[in-house]
């Protein structure tokens, strides 16, 4: 197992405290914030990962960074012996991300979040048969609602499109499933699927209803 990335993100957390805070942290250390930054439960667990190696990261068609910052909150609470003065986790975030970011080798692939994947997918997919007809799916105001299931292999997102509460009658116009596979640990992922549901006439689902006060 190659795993020059983790080494890449561990280097450059290294490095970066030595020398913005004069403190030296042990490799172990910085191994194992990474871990917990690629969603790992530890260092031992990122190797034995046969599923979505964190070595998988190259072939990924996605990857999302952002929203990670409390697994190594969480990691360096349960360091032992590790030095007084570190900076904040989410300046450490910023610094061990930075080689996947900078690299030529994932340049295009980094997302801001799995929302804006999701929207982006679910979008393309609801709206359609409105672009066939040049209708501006943005005109009509959709109320879009989100939701995510994050599952072994991969990550299960709803969005779901109600016409807005100002319509004469609230309905509710689809729904989008978009499942996107685990490629690599707890960042890289493939291609998207969207599979879309659409409604017609007045919803009777009693959630919707009483969002919209309809007796």
């Amino acid at each position: 197992m190659k795993l020059e990335i983790t080494k890449a993100c561990a280097d450059s957390l290294r490095t970066f405290i030595q020398n913005h805070y004069g403190i030296q942290l042990k490799s172990s250390h910085a191994h194992e914030l990474v871990a917990a930054y690629l969603g790992y439960s530890s260092r031992a667990a990122l190797l034995a990962d046969k599923i979505c190696p964190i070595d998988n990261l190259k072939d990924a068609a996605i990857i999302i960074l952002s929203g990670r910052t409390h697994f190594v909150e969480q990691r360096l609470k349960t360091l032992e012996n590790l030095p007084t003065g570190l900076p904040s986790s989410d300046i450490l975030v910023q610094v061990l991300c930075m080689p996947i970011i900078t690299s030529e080798d994932f340049s295009g692939k980094v997302r801001n979040d799995l929302q804006e994947v999701a929207i982006a997918y679910a979008d393309h997919r609801a709206f359609e048969k409105l672009r066939m007809y040049e209708i501006d799916p943005i005109e009509l105001d959709f109320l879009k609602t989100f939701d995510q299931n994050e599952r072994e292999t991969d990550i299960l997102m709803t969005v779901i499109y109600d016409f807005p509460a100002k319509a004469k009658k609230p309905q509710r116009h689809s729904s989008v499933k978009v499942t996107l596979p685990r490629i690599a640990g707890g960042i890289g992922f493939g291609i998207p699927t969207a599979l879309p549901t659409f409604y017609a006439g007045h919803m009777v689902d009693p959630d919707y209803r009483l969002a919209h006060g309809i007796d």
